[in-house]
């Protein structure tokens, strides 16, 4: 079950839904490298549990297993999916430019730094079975097989540490999580095999969804800050913003 799964791949995808901003671009920001996805390698697929029943005309069986997702099955490295997911979105809904050329920056420039602090993806499998024996007499019988197989939830549990950085200065800083549950609303095949990509799009949609809920937080208060940073220093001194900055390690 676990080298059928491995052998699968499945795309994340993002999709925008939030308002188009039309006003002026105010602020060039440069997204640094993002270096870890911090999720293991290949997805693991671990059997829970195996019933079966026995009776006189019908057998009954099922099994569990359950699974975690890894990197190896996406189409492309999260770390990639989540650099492309914030730069769709920036770059759609605020008032920020947002470019991943952050190794050529200058020293004035506003630097996001974003790190995955936890980035977990789980669903189970149940297959089930149920074959009926019908005897006729003088050697003629039937077998029957009725599969009966559930894809559970899928949980898609994120942690990201975002700070923004100007030189030494760090301007902003918070984390971010999300805990996503998504429930597989497809047709269940009967074949195995097609239950395991049916599972395994199920975690990759649910992981689409938890990381387009975050992004789409950061990036609405990056745009609320900086248009208020704006605003404080066309009718406040600049100093006084620099005495109120948070502080950061740079990481």
């Amino acid at each position: 079950m676990q080298h059928k799964m491995r052998s699968l791949r499945s795309d994340l995808y993002y999709e925008l839904t939030t308002p188009e901003y039309i006003g002026e671009i105010t602020d060039s920001v440069y997204l640094n490298f993002i270096d870890y996805s911090n999720m293991d390698y290949y997805t693991t697929v671990k059997k829970r549990g195996t019933m079966i029943i026995p009776l006189i005309l019908f057998n009954y069986s099922k099994e569990k297993f359950d699974v975690v997702l890894g990197e190896g099955s996406l189409a492309q490295t999260y770390r990639e999916f989540l650099t492309d997911a914030l730069l769709t979105e920036c770059n759609s809904s605020t008032s920020l430019h947002l470019d991943n050329t952050a190794n050529i920056t200058p020293d004035s420039a506003y630097v996001l730094n974003v790190k995955i602090l936890h980035n977990r993806t789980t669903s189970a499998m149940k297959l089930g079975s149920r074959m009926v024996f019908l005897y006729f007499g003088q050697g003629t019988d039937f077998i029957f097989n009725f599969p009966n197989h559930t894809i559970m939830p899928a949980i898609a549990d994120l942690e990201f540490h975002v700070y923004l950085m100007q030189g030494k200065n760090c301007l902003f800083e918070k984390t971010y999580s999300t805990y996503q549950e998504w429930k597989y609303l497809g047709r269940i095949a009967e074949d195995p095999a097609n239950v395991n990509e049916a599972c395994l799009d199920n975690m990759t949609e649910c992981l689409s969804i938890a990381t387009k809920s975050i992004v789409e937080n950061i990036s609405s208060e990056l745009h609320l800050w900086m248009s208020g940073r704006k605003t404080n220093l066309s009718s406040h001194h600049p100093n006084a913003i620099q005495q109120n900055m948070p502080s950061c390690e740079e990481q």
